[in-house]
Formats: structure tokens, C-alpha cells, sequence
């Protein structure tokens, strides 16, 4: 018998085996050990801003005060996008299929200025769901 002839089919077997095993680590790491794509959402924020700095205008508020509504903004933006899960963009760079999550973060926003603390992702305000 000869010694090469007999380890051949043992050789394709271990290849085809490797392989297999192979392809089922890979296909495992792509299915659990892969975090999904974040969401995105969009926020009309040009619109909100406009409309404070126009009233924040006519009703002479403070340089501080203007400073404290962008603090609460900010912070509103980082909540909302925390407990939904997304990322959220200007509504005008997104161009289609994405939620326009504005009302929520004009909620939470004024929800932060009511209470007069525009903190980050500390104490939640509202739901945010």
C-alpha cells in the first residue's frame, strides 16, 4: 500500500473540515459579536433655533440666558439620542426614512429649562421613549 495514496482523502478531509469550522466561527462573529449599525433620527434644528433666537430677540434676553437654552439643548439632544438609540442629524442632512424626533427633543428641552438645570445625562427628564 502505498503511503501517499491513503493520506490523500485524510488531507481533503482535514481541509474541508478546517474550512467548515471556519465558516461557522466567522458567520458566529458576524451574527453575535457584532454591535448593529446605529439608528439615525433627524431634529429640526435649524427651525428650533431660529425660533428662540427670534423670540430671544423681541424679548431681550440675556446673553447668559441665550448660553443657558444652547446648555439645555445640548443636553436634551444627548438624552433623547441616549434612550432612543440613536444618532441623531439636522433633519436637512437626512435625506429620507429617518424619524424626525424634534417634538421629543422640544419636550425634554423645555422639561430641563422648567426645572432650570440643563445638566447632561444625569437626572433623565421625560421619558425619552
Amino acid at each position: 500500500m502505498d503511503c501517499k495514496g491513503s493520506s490523500w482523502p485524510v488531507m481533503v478531509s482535514a481541509v474541508l473540515l478546517s474550512g467548515a469550522v471556519a465558516a461557522a466561527v466567522a458567520a458566529a462573529t458576524l451574527r453575535y459579536g457584532v454591535d448593529p449599525p446605529p439608528r439615525i433620527a433627524g431634529v429640526r434644528l435649524a427651525e428650533m433655533t431660529a425660533a428662540y433666537t427670534t423670540r430671544a430677540a423681541s424679548e431681550g434676553r440675556t446673553a447668559e440666558e441665550v448660553r443657558a437654552w444652547g446648555e439645555a439643548l445640548e443636553a436634551a439632544l444627548d438624552h433623547v439620542a441616549e434612550r432612543r438609540g440613536v444618532v441623531l442629524l439636522p433633519a436637512r442632512a437626512v435625506a429620507a426614512g429617518a424619524p424626525d424626533l424634534t417634538w421629543l427633543v422640544e419636550a425634554v428641552l423645555a422639561e430641563r429649562l422648567a426645572r432650570g438645570r440643563p445638566e447632561r445625562s444625569g437626572a433623565p427628564a421625560g421619558d425619552g421613549r
